[in-house]
């Protein structure tokens, strides 16, 4: 039986002085049957010839530029076009695979019975300063995965999945618009058209803690959670309860941020998706102000009596 071609698709921006490590580690792939398109998202630094000189060290590697700047998602966009295989894996260009990364992947791909769409797995969550792992992805996968997705049971991380570019297509590529989130804009769409694998490995090195991350803008993050909120409103219907979580973690996000005015605007735009949550937040105060009112009779109770 003929293995497949990977697609690896990597979005860069002024990344020259790290993404280096990242290919390498394509590079050292123990498969060797795939293709890594770099998009380039018009960086100002020396990443075209630093990628050049890869293209000239193995005819595999491939740069693209976009044709304007159109952000992570565009470029994965672009990426996705570009692709000759019908598999694909998207790749930060500050991550590292693990050599046998795409050797698992297509393994798992030849001998799966249930013939899936989107296969994960394990990543290692390293911070970037310390180089110490910090955490894990690991995730478990299987068969249909929405109502996990909304409920907040799992979340698939992109640099950890091998995804069908057919069922990409299918959902008309990746959202250009969304802010943050997405991954799990995505696959809250690729959900409805494929199925989910997952191998119990690490194969992946995930970076956390740099300043360029969308993790590090807390004004994306609120932005990236009420698009999805509002996106996908229809499909949270039926796990309402997680809904109405989601935005209440914003709310608390939100109270932590200093421009008042931004609050005061994202507060009126949950209010708006999710009018219960006012009432909810109501009584919550409510009660925290009573059980407080009630632990300080107590304790005047036990001064009086114990002088």
């Amino acid at each position: 039986m003929t293995t497949p071609q990977i697609s690896v698709v990597i979005p860069t921006y002024n990344r020259a002085a790290i993404i280096a490590r990242t290919l390498d580690s394509v590079l050292a792939q123990t498969y060797q049957n795939w293709e890594c398109l770099i998009v380039d998202d018009f960086s100002t630094d020396n990443t075209r010839k630093l990628i050049e000189k890869y293209e000239q060290k193995d005819n595999r590697f491939h740069y693209v530029l976009n044709e304007r700047k159109k952000g992570a998602q565009g470029a994965r966009n672009t990426g996705i076009y570009h692709a000759t295989s019908e598999w694909i894996v998207f790749f930060d260009s500050d991550d590292i695979m693990h050599n046998d990364l795409l050797d698992t992947m297509v393994n798992a791909i030849m001998t799966d019975d249930k013939k899936s769409d989107v296969y994960t797995c394990f990543s290692n969550v390293i911070n970037r300063n310390s180089g110490e792992i910090v955490g894990k992805f690991e995730w478990i996968c299987g068969g249909n995965i929405q109502e996990q997705l909304l409920t907040g049971k799992i979340y698939v991380d992109f640099n950890g999945a091998i995804i069908k570019r057919s069922k990409l297509m299918e959902i008309g590529g990746l959202d250009d618009d969304c802010p943050s989130m997405q991954e799990w804009e995505t696959h809250i769409r690729l959900s409805k058209v494929a199925t989910y694998t997952t191998v119990p490995k690490i194969l992946v090195d995930y970076y956390v803690g740099g300043c360029d991350t969308i993790s590090a803008d807390k004004k994306r993050e609120i932005k990236g959670y009420l698009y999805l909120l509002e996106k996908h409103q229809q499909e949270w219907m039926g796990h309402y309860d997680s809904y109405l979580m989601y935005g209440e973690r914003v709310l608390n996000i939100l109270r932590n941020y200093t421009d008042k005015t931004f609050e005061q605007e994202y507060k009126k735009t949950i209010f708006h998706l999710m009018p219960e949550l006012k009432l909810i937040i109501l009584k919550k105060a409510v009660k925290n102000k009573y059980n407080i009112f009630k632990r300080n009779i107590v304790k005047t109770i036990h001064k009086l009596h114990h002088g």
